[in-house]
C-alpha cells in the first residue's frame, strides 16, 4: 500500500493509494470523457470542499483540482495544462466527470481517481480508473518476394504494439510467421511492424493487424500464384517465337544451299 501526500496552502492530505479497478479506452488526439458519479448523504458545500482528480501511482500527478469553491491550477501537472475540463455547476449533483482533450499517448495506462474531502466528512476516494490510449494503424500492405518465396506484411503509425496473424484461404488455416516480427518504436511513440511468412504451396495469403486497445482489426489479402501473362507479354512471346523460327528457317536454308553447292562442286 502506497501513501500520497497532497499539498496545497494550509492543506495536507495523507491518502492511501491502491491500484485502479476499472478501465476506459480512448484514441490519441480525441477527447476522453471519464464518467464519474458518486453520492453522499449530506449536501454538497462548495466552499468547504476539496476535490482532486489525480493519479494513483508514482509518479503522482494532479490532473485537476477544485479547492473551496473554485478550480485551482497552480499545482496541476504540467502535462495536463489546458487539457482538462470538469463540470463545476454539476458538482452539487455529484457529477465528478472529467474530460481530457486531446488525449495523448503519454496518458496510456495512467491510474486516476477522485479524492473528495469536506469539513464535515472524512476523505473519500472513488472512480479508480485506468486509462488506455490507442492510435489507429495504417492499412497493412503485403509484398510478395517470389525469389525467396515469402510474403511480408507492413503497417505503421499505431499504438499499442499490435497482434499480427497470417492465414491462407486455400488452406483455411493460420500460418506461422517465417521469422519473428520486426517491431520498431518510432520517435512519435507509435509502432511500425513487419511480419513475414513462407508462401510455398499457397495460392493466397491474408494478414490481420489487431489493436488490443481499440479492438480494431485491419486485413490485407494478396494472391500468391503467378498471374497469367497479359496481352503485352503474349505479343512479346509471339514476336520472339516468330523471330526464332525465322532465324532457324534462314539458317537451315543457307546451310542446305551451302551443302548443295559443295556437293555439286
Amino acid at each position: 500500500m502506497l501513501f500520497l501526500l497532497v499539498c496545497f496552502p494550509n492543506v495536507f492530505l495523507l491518502l492511501k493509494v491502491s491500484s485502479a479497478n476499472i478501465s476506459i479506452n480512448g484514441t490519441r488526439g480525441e477527447p476522453l470523457f471519464w464518467p464519474c458519479y458518486h453520492t453522499f448523504s449530506e449536501p454538497f458545500q462548495p466552499n468547504n470542499s476539496l476535490i482532486y482528480w489525480q493519479g494513483c501511482r508514482k509518479p503522482h500527478i494532479l490532473l485537476h483540482a477544485y479547492v473551496y469553491g473554485k478550480e485551482e491550477f497552480q499545482h496541476q501537472n504540467r502535462s495536463f495544462k489546458n487539457r482538462t475540463t470538469i463540470f463545476p455547476d454539476q458538482l452539487p449533483s455529484r457529477n465528478f466527470s472529467l474530460i481530457i482533450e486531446p488525449l495523448m499517448l503519454q496518458d496510456d495506462q495512467i491510474d486516476i481517481e477522485v479524492i473528495f474531502r469536506s469539513q464535515i466528512k472524512s476523505t473519500n476516494r472513488f472512480c479508480q480508473t485506468t486509462v488506455y490510449v490507442a492510435a489507429p494503424f495504417q492499412e497493412p500492405k503485403i509484398e510478395i518476394n517470389r525469389k525467396e518465396k515469402t510474403a511480408t506484411c507492413n503497417t505503421k503509425g499505431g499504438f499499442p504494439e499490435p497482434e499480427i496473424k497470417w492465414s491462407s484461404g486455400d488452406r483455411g488455416t493460420n500460418l506461422k510467421p517465417h521469422k519473428p516480427s520486426t517491431v520498431i518504436f518510432e520517435e512519435d511513440g507509435t509502432f511500425s511492424v513487419s511480419s513475414t511468412v513462407s508462401i510455398i504451396g499457397l495460392q493466397n495469403v491474408a494478414c490481420e493487424v489487431y489493436n488490443p486497445t481499440s479492438n480494431q482489426t485491419l486485413t490485407a489479402t494478396k494472391e500468391v500464384s503467378v498471374p497469367p501473362p497479359g496481352w503485352k507479354t503474349i505479343i512479346i512471346i509471339v514476336a520472339v517465337t516468330v523471330v526464332a523460327v525465322t532465324v532457324t528457317v534462314v539458317v537451315v536454308y543457307i546451310y542446305k544451299n551451302l551443302h548443295h553447292n559443295t556437293t555439286s562442286a
